[in-house]
This record gives C-alpha cells, structure tokens and sequence, in this order.
C-alpha cells in the first residue's frame, strides 16, 4: 500500500478512536523549569539503541532508548539526563544543538487495535547546555484553528487535535527560530521559544512553488491526502534559507519560510532519487554548502533508495548509492559519512568512490556490533561516532589511521565479573531482526569458552562456540542466530544453553525463542 493510502486509512482511524481535544495553543505556554542534579555519569551510553547523534564542538549528544546522553571526553563516559521527567520513559526522536541550545523531541509507541502507533509527547529544551531544562507539551489545535492568512489568501488546514501520528522527526534552530518537522502536523516555526507554533505554507501535491504574493483561490491543506505536508526533515542555513523535506519531496525557502520552491522526481530531468526525504543535512567546505539529502521510496513506481545532493541550490542533483536505504550524515570538511541499512559509508570526492565500514569488530574489549545497519553518525575532529540498535561505535579517521580499520566499541550491559553468572539479552529474541547475545564473565589469559545450545528435552541442537580462544579478563558475548548445527531455523519455545569456561563447572541459562 502506498504512502498516501496507508496514511489516509491510519488517520481516519485515529479519528474515530480517539475523542478529538479541544486544546488550542495558547495552552502550551505552561512550560516550566526543571533544576538541580539533572545528569548522572556512567562509563557507557545509557541504552544500545542509538537513534540520533548530534554534535557541537566537542560534545556528542546522542538520543538513546532510554533517553537523552552526552560525553564531553571522547567517550570515555557519558551523562545520561534519564532523572528530567520527559527524558525517563519517553524515546527521543530528534536533537537540534546551537551554541549552548539543546532541544529533543520525545515521543512513544502507543498500542492502537494491536498496532504500534508513534505519539509525539513534546520539547524538552536547555538553553545553558544541558544545566537546566524546560519542557513543552506536543503542538495541538483547537478545532477551529484551520484559517491561516497568507498574503491576500486565507489557507485552510486541517486541525491536528490528537498527538497520535503527530511526532516531530525533525528539529532545526536558526539564529532567531526553531524549527520542527513533524508528520501530521507539517512544518511550524516559533521565534519564541516554543510559545507559539506557526504553521507553514508549503506548495501542495499539485504545484512546484508557492509564494504569498499567488492568488490561490481555495487551498485547502489535509495531510490524509498531500505527501508534502507529511513532514520528516528540517535544515536551516541561517534564518533565510530553509530545506524541508516530506514525503512528497524537497521544498526550500529563501524568505524565512514565506515563499517556496519544490524539488521531487517528477518536476525536474537532474532530479532527486525518491520524494520521501528522511534527512537533510548541510555540509559547508570552501566557499560552498552542498545539500544532502536521504531518499526513500513513496507512492512513485521509479523512486529509488539512495542519496541525492545539489551544489546550485536544488537546480540539480547527483544522486548516489541507489538501492540503499540511508538515515542520517556527518562530515569532516570535504569528506561525507552516511549512515545506512548496509553500514557508514564514506566518500571524500563527492560520491565517485567510496568507503564502506564492513564488520565492526572492537579486539581490545573483544566486543563486536552484531548489526551493519547504522541510524545516526556524528564527528568530533578526527573520530566518527556510528550510531545503531545494537550499540555505539567510533573509529578514527586520518590519515595514520584509515577509516573503519579499527573500531571501539561501546555497550552497555550488567556486568557479571568473574563469577559464573550468565545472562542472554534480548530475551525473547526474534531471529529475523536479531541475535541473541550469551554474556558471560572471564578471568583467565586466554580463556577457552564452549557455548551449546539445548531444546526444551535437553537435546544439543547447537555448538555455538567449541573451545574457542577469548583473550583478556572481562566481560564476553557470544552470538546465536536462532539455528540449529543444520542452519535450520528453530521452532518457537523455550532453549537451555550450557557455558564451559577453561573446563570449570558449567553455567546455565534459558533463551526463549518468539518469532
């Protein structure tokens, strides 16, 4: 089912699910101060899912499963801000940084008729680095907040009432704005702090551009039915040039976000590979800012995956790495990383060669990524921080230390020393998404560690690791993929593994297999 199908039967059920709430916006100015200890410092990040890495200068934000974190050494520890209330339970589905400006928008997944459902819950904001927070509830209109003038025009919008389908993927801060992208509710800005949203006027499906000196005639704007107004990216350049990117494709304003143009696979020869825009990103070097934006598939049979960017302001585009579903950039002057289902890539000639990361294996604490797929990727001189859903990794970059020749990698997990406790994580697992990690502790130089799988009747279906030679004292994991010695898929149920480490009494534990 396409984009613009599916969306339209999701929010029509929404509608009859959820009572529609008489909020208008003025009710959102009760944002209000959190203070004292916010941050707690810890020696890993606070959650293996990392979703979104930001960075200003030395400081490495990151968006976690379990909230908001930032290391202002390099990695060597972490704060995580899970004591900030919005931050405790809710993930974070965006960060935008300016000088001492964080802002983080949160969100969660809610069960609607056994389906999971993204629910934006609001902004959380520090405008002295993270001392202390302010919060805001998700924009919501009162019913009637559907008219909004628009040089001599007066555009009618469909009022976003519940904050179901209503999350902010995206947030940029100009000198004088904040910008979100958000998917029900388009694209706003506010130039105060959030007290109030103004909703953007963007070209429908069926123009190119749009400026307020047009005559429109009746313009009505429902997202049900315009990809364009399905909003995912946000860009600023500085308060005058904006990229927004949708489900429908590229829009940039010169004007602060009065006037318009739209870029997409259907209205220009040199154009981009998909009009779903997940991400847009600005890399400046020389004299120049070149635009690079992630493309996906939408409702068009000839869109790709893959990558575009324009150096003429979206006249025309170079697309790269078709076929590749991509999340997030990061850059280091002229060279370009991308986060992707198929690992970071790298490129430091404009997409005629590239680099890919492969395995990411870390020798030194015997950890590796069990997962090539990267969401987010960030830079601090010459270190690249990947970010995915199985943990954190960095690598140098330079030239002594080519890209992805080394890795370190950062997990977090509940330590077991060296006593015999064992533990598998995640538990239940399912095989198609994931593996099962078998974490154990060691004490000896080197360590001989044999792992075998058993079925609810105590059968040996697997021999994950026979002897195998795992050196250094600390902590350890082993893989299993869900297969049997046949490389078969296992039914269902509940498994036994056995752990021999250096022919010492073996430890047990359980695995429960839920596909």
């Amino acid at each position: 089912m396409h984009t613009r199908t599916w969306t339209t039967l999701l929010i029509l059920l929404l509608t009859v699910l959820f009572p529609l709430r008489l909020c208008a916006q003025r009710s959102f100015l009760k944002d209000y101060s959190l203070k004292g200890n916010l941050s707690e410092i810890q020696p890993l990040p606070p959650s293996n899912s990392v979703s979104h890495i930001a960075v200003r200068n030395t400081t490495v934000w990151i968006g976690t499963g379990k909230g908001l974190a930032r290391t202002q050494n390099g990695g060597r520890s972490w704060e995580s801000f899970r004591t900030v209330p919005q931050f405790a339970s809710d993930d974070i589905f965006s960060i935008a940084l300016r000088g001492d400006t964080v802002w983080a928008a949160t969100g969660y997944t809610k069960e609607v008729d056994g389906k999971g459902v993204q629910t934006g819950t609001g902004y959380t904001f520090s405008f002295d680095n993270g001392g202390t927070w302010s919060s805001l509830p998700q924009p919501l209109d009162a019913q009637d907040d559907s008219l909004v003038a628009y040089g001599s025009n007066t555009v009618k919008f469909l009022p976003i009432v519940v904050p179901e389908q209503n999350v902010t993927f995206d947030m940029a801060l100009s000198a004088s704005a904040v910008w979100i992208a958000s998917w029900s509710s388009g694209l706003r800005k506010s130039t105060n702090s959030g007290q109030r949203w103004q909703r953007i006027v963007l070209p429908s499906s069926d123009r190119n551009s749009i400026a307020p000196s047009d005559v429109l005639g009746r313009y009505e704007i429902d997202p049900r039915l315009d990809n364009n107004y399905l909003m995912f990216s946000v860009c600023v350049e500085n308060d005058s040039t904006v990229w927004a990117g949708s489900a429908g494709g590229i829009n940039r304003s010169t004007d602060g976000g009065l006037s318009w143009a739209k870029f997409n696979t259907e209205n220009q020869v040199s154009h981009i590979l998909g009009n779903w825009v997940i991400a847009i990103k600005g890399q400046k070097f020389g004299t120049k800012t070149r635009i690079w934006t992630t493309n996906w598939k939408a409702d068009k049979p000839d869109e790709e995956f893959g990558v575009s960017y324009t150096d003429n302001d979206g006249r025309i585009w170079k697309n790269l790495l078709h076929g590749i579903k991509a999340y997030d950039f990061a850059f280091k002057d002229s060279i370009a990383y991308v986060a992707t289902d198929d690992g970071i890539y790298r490129t430091d000639d404009g997409g005629n060669s590239w680099t890919r990361s492969g395995s990411v294996i870390d020798n030194t604490a015997g950890q590796r990524l069990a997962t090539q797929q990267f969401f987010s990727v960030g830079v601090v001189g010459d270190t690249v921080f990947c970010g995915s859903g199985d943990g954190l990794a960095k690598t140098i970059d330079n030239a002594e230390h080519p890209f992805a020749q080394s890795w370190e990698v950062l997990r977090t997990y509940r330590p077991v020393g060296t006593t015999s406790t064992t533990y598998a994580y995640p538990n239940p697992f399912q095989p198609d998404k994931e593996f099962a990690r078998i974490h154990y502790g060691s004490s000896g130089v080197p360590t001989s560690v044999t792992i075998e799988i058993f079925d609810f009747g105590m059968n040996r279906v697997r021999t994950v690791v026979k002897d195998a030679q795992r050196f250094g004292s600390g902590e350890h994991d082993e893989f299993w993929d869900g297969k049997d010695d046949g490389m078969r898929q296992v039914a269902n149920g509940v498994y036994f593994y056995r752990i021999v480490v250096n022919n010492a009494e073996p430890s047990w534990g359980k695995i429960m297999v839920l596909q």
